[in-house]
C-alpha cells in the first residue's frame, strides 16, 4: 500500500493534499483460481511475476524523486521509504560534476539517471537495465522532464554484466546500484581494468570495444538505445573512462567484498560513505559510497579515515 501523487499537473506542494492510496495485492500463484495454487504456497518469498491485473483506479504510481516526476508500474522496483530515498538522491547528485557523461548500471526505471540528467547539466546519461518491463515507466517519466535540458538521455535493455567495458567507455561518472548480492564479477573486473596503472595504454587504443569489431546481432541490438529522449545524435567518446564511481548498496556484506576488490589495486580509493536508514527498527540500512580514481601518488587520508568510520557501523 502506498500513496500516489498521480496528478503531476498541479504544483508539487499541493500534490499530497489530493493524493490517492494505491494498493497492490500479490499472490504466489500463476492463477489464483487454480487448484494447484495451494501447493505453490509452499514456495515462500517467491514471486513469479509473469503478469499483473489492473482492477481499478490509476494504473501507474507517480512519485517525486530528486526533483523529477517518476512513474512506477507493478513491474518496476521502487523504494518504500521515499523520504530516505530522496535524501540519498540529493546527497548522490552533489557528487556528479556538472557537464559529466554518466552511465547508470542496474538503473531500473531510471530514477537515479533521470534525476541527475535534470539537475547536473550532463552531456549525456545512459541507463542500462536488464528488466525490459521497466521501459514503459522510463518513457513516461522521461516525457515529464523539463524541455531543453541539453542532455542526451538513453535507456538500454541489456545485462550490464555481459559487456561492461562497452558501457563504461565514454563515461566520466559510473553509478552502480546492484541487487543485494552485489556487483557481477565481470563488472568488478571491468572497473579494475579501467583503473589499473596501465590505463594510459587503455586510452591510447582507439577502444577495446572497437578493436573487437563486434558483429553479433544480439550484442549490437543491446547497444542501441531502447529509449532515446533527446533527438541529438550521440557523439563517440572513446578515450573517456570513469574517474568517479558511485556505489549504492543495499547489501552490507556484498559491498564490503566488492569494495575490497575495487581498491585492491590502489587505483580506486574510497573517498566518502553515507548510510541511510531505509527501514527504521531493523538492522537494514542503505549505503552510498563515492569511489574515486587515484591518478597521482597523493591520496586524501582525511577522506579515507571518514570512510572507515562508516565501516564501523
Amino acid at each position: 500500500m502506498t500513496v500516489t501523487t498521480y496528478n503531476t499537473s498541479i504544483p508539487v506542494a499541493q500534490r499530497y493534499e489530493q493524493a490517492r492510496v494505491q494498493v497492490s495485492l500479490v499472490w504466489n500463484s500463476r492463477d489464483e483460481r487454480s487448484k494447484n495454487s495451494e501447493k505453490l504456497s509452499l514456495l515462500q518469498e517467491i514471486i513469479f511475476g509473469h503478469k499483473w491485473r489492473h482492477i481499478g483506479g490509476e494504473a501507474d504510481l507517480w512519485e517525486r524523486f530528486g526533483g523529477v516526476d517518476i512513474c512506477l508500474d507493478p513491474y518496476s522496483f521502487g523504494q518504500a521509504n521515499t523520504l530516505s530515498f530522496n535524501s540519498l538522491l540529493h546527497k548522490l547528485i552533489k557528487y556528479v560534476p556538472r557537464g559529466s557523461t554518466v552511465v547508470d548500471l542496474y538503473s531500473g526505471a531510471g530514477v537515479i539517471g533521470l534525476a541527475i540528467a535534470a539537475s547536473r547539466k550532463c552531456r549525456s546519461v545512459r541507463c542500462v537495465e536488464i528488466n525490459k518491463m521497466s521501459k514503459l515507466s522510463f518513457e513516461k517519466s522521461a516525457s515529464r522532464l523539463p524541455p531543453n535540458l541539453g542532455c542526451t538521455i538513453t535507456w538500454h535493455n541489456t545485462d550490464a554484466s555481459a559487456e561492461p567495458i562497452h558501457w563504461l567507455e565514454g563515461s566520466s561518472v559510473a553509478i552502480v546500484d546492484p541487487p543485494r548480492k552485489g556487483l557481477h564479477p565481470s563488472v568488478i573486473n571491468a572497473l579494475q581494468r579501467v583503473a589499473l596503472s596501465e590505463r594510459k595504454a587503455f586510452k591510447a587504443k582507439s577502444s577495446l570495444t572497437k578493436v573487437k569489431d563486434e558483429k553479433r546481432p544480439w550484442i549490437l541490438r543491446a547497444r542501441e538505445p531502447a529509449v532515446h529522449v533527446d533527438s541529438t545524435i550521440m557523439e563517440e567518446s572513446s578515450g573517456i573512462w570513469p574517474e568517479t564511481l558511485i556505489y549504492i548498496s543495499c547489501g552490507w556484506d556484498s559491498f564490503k567484498k566488492d569494495c575490497k576488490s575495487l581498491i585492491s589495486n590502489e587505483a580506486w580509493h574510497l573517498e566518502n560513505a553515507h548510510a541511510f536508514n531505509f527501514f527504521p527498527g531493523t538492522d537494514r540500512f542503505e549505503t552510498s559510497r563515492l569511489i574515486k580514481f587515484e591518478d597521482s601518488q597523493e591520496q586524501s587520508l582525511m577522506n579515507i579515515s571518514v570512510a572507515h568510520g562508516f565501516f564501523s557501523l
